[in-house]
C-alpha cells in the first residue's frame, strides 16, 4: 500500500481553508461586485486577490484572475506533495479537467464565442496552466488548436486529429467531444491498474458523459441508427442496450422519464426525476456534485486512500465554480434568491 500519510495531512490542512456553507452565503449576500471583492479579500483568496489587483483593473477580470491563480497554486501544491506512486493515480484525474478545458475551447471556437468570454470558464489543471489555456484559447479554429497541441507533443492532439475529417464533413460538435472522451476514459481505466477507487470514479463519470451525450444527440438531430457511434463503453449504470433505447426518445421530457425509469441507483434517480427539461445544464452539475459527494464518502471510509486527494480536488473546483457564478450574478445584478438555485454549496 502506498504511503499517503504526509500528503493526506497536508490536504487536511488545506480543507480547513475551503469556504463553508456560511461563508458561501455571505458571498451570495454581497450587495454588488465591489462588496464581493471586499469579502473575498477576507478569505483564503486574499493573497490571490492582491496579485490580481496588480494585473487587472476590470472587476470581473480581477476576480477571475484571483480564482484561477488560487486554483493553479492549489493544484501545484497538491502535485508537489504527492509521492510518485500517487501521481500515477492523480494524473488521470487532472486529465479530466484538461479535456474539460479542450472541449470548452473547441466549443467556443465552433460557436463563435470570443476568447475574452470563453476564458472565464476554463480551469487551470495538469499541464494546462493559465498561459497554456490562453494560448489555446487564442487559436483561430480547431485545426490551429490541433496544430498547437501537436507542437506541444500533447496526447490530446491525436484523438482530435483522427476525428477532424468526420467533423468537417458532418459538422456535429459531439464528434470531437466524444473523441476526447473516449481517449480520456480509456486512459483513466488503464491508469487505474486495479485501483478500485479510480476505476469506480472513472466508470461513474462515463455514465454522466453518456447521459450528456443523449441530450446532445437530440439537440443535433442525429438519426437513431447512428446513435451507437456515440456510446461510451464501460459505464456502471447505462449499458449499450439502455443507451440505444433512450436515444429513441423524441423530446427532453421523455428522455428524462426514460432515464428515471432505467437508472436503478436511487440518488441518481432522484436527481434525474427532479430535473427540468429546460435546465439540463444544471442536471450535469448535480450529477458531477453527486460524484464528488460519493468520492468524499469514500475518503471517510478509506482514510488512507487516494480518495482524499480526489475529494479535495473536486471540492476545490466546486468552490471555484460557485464563486464564479456569484461574481457573474453581482455583475449582472441577478437577485440572490435566483443565484441560490444554481449554487451547490458545501454542507458545513
Amino acid at each position: 500500500m502506498m504511503d499517503l500519510s504526509y500528503l493526506n495531512a497536508r490536504i487536511k490542512a488545506w480543507k480547513g481553508d475551503l469556504l463553508t456553507k456560511e461563508a458561501c452565503g455571505i458571498l451570495i449576500g454581497a450587495e454588488d461586485i465591489k462588496s464581493l471583492i471586499t469579502r473575498l479579500q477576507e478569505t483564503v483568496y486574499a493573497r490571490d486577490m492582491e496579485i490580481a489587483e496588480a494585473r487587472y483593473e476590470d472587476e470581473r477580470e480581477l476576480v477571475e484572475g484571483a480564482l484561477k491563480g488560487n486554483l493553479a497554486r492549489t493544484f501545484r501544491a497538491l502535485w508537489a506533495y504527492a509521492p510518485p506512486e500517487a501521481r500515477v493515480l492523480l494524473r488521470p484525474v487532472f486529465s479530466i479537467w484538461e479535456v474539460y478545458n479542450l472541449k470548452a475551447i473547441i466549443r467556443a471556437k465552433v460557436k463563435g464565442i470570443s476568447p475574452d468570454d470563453s476564458i472565464t470558464i476554463l480551469m487551470p489543471a495538469g499541464d494546462m496552466d493559465e498561459s497554456a489555456l490562453k494560448e489555446l484559447n487564442q487559436q483561430k479554429d480547431v485545426r490551429d488548436i490541433v496544430s498547437l497541441l501537436s507542437t506541444w507533443r500533447s496526447p490530446y492532439a491525436e484523438p482530435i486529429k483522427e476525428a477532424l475529417e468526420r467533423y468537417m464533413r458532418e459538422r456535429h460538435l459531439i464528434i470531437l467531444e466524444l473523441a476526447l472522451d473516449r481517449f480520456l476514459y480509456h486512459y483513466c481505466l488503464s491508469a487505474a491498474a486495479g485501483n478500485e477507487i479510480i476505476e469506480r470514479f472513472a466508470r461513474e463519470r462515463i455514465d454522466s458523459v453518456n447521459i450528456s451525450t443523449l441530450f446532445k444527440l437530440m439537440g443535433e438531430e442525429i438519426p437513431d441508427d447512428n446513435a451507437i457511434d456515440y456510446f461510451l463503453e464501460c459505464g456502471r449504470r447505462i449499458d449499450k442496450d439502455k443507451f440505444l433505447r433512450l436515444a429513441k426518445s423524441r423530446d427532453k421530457k421523455g428522455l428524462l422519464k426514460g432515464l428515471g425509469d432505467f437508472i436503478g441507483y436511487s440518488r441518481w434517480k432522484d436527481i434525474i426525476n427532479a430535473a427540468e427539461p429546460e435546465e439540463l445544464f444544471f442536471l450535469e452539475e448535480q450529477l458531477e456534485e453527486l460524484g464528488r459527494e460519493e468520492i468524499c464518502r469514500t475518503a471517510i471510509t478509506e482514510p488512507l486512500s487516494i480518495a482524499i486527494a480526489i475529494c479535495f480536488m473536486y471540492s476545490k473546483i466546486r468552490e471555484i465554480k460557485n464563486v464564479r457564478l456569484i461574481a457573474r450574478a453581482k455583475i449582472f445584478a441577478i437577485p440572490a434568491m435566483e443565484v441560490k438555485r444554481f449554487i451547490l454549496c458545501p454542507n458545513s
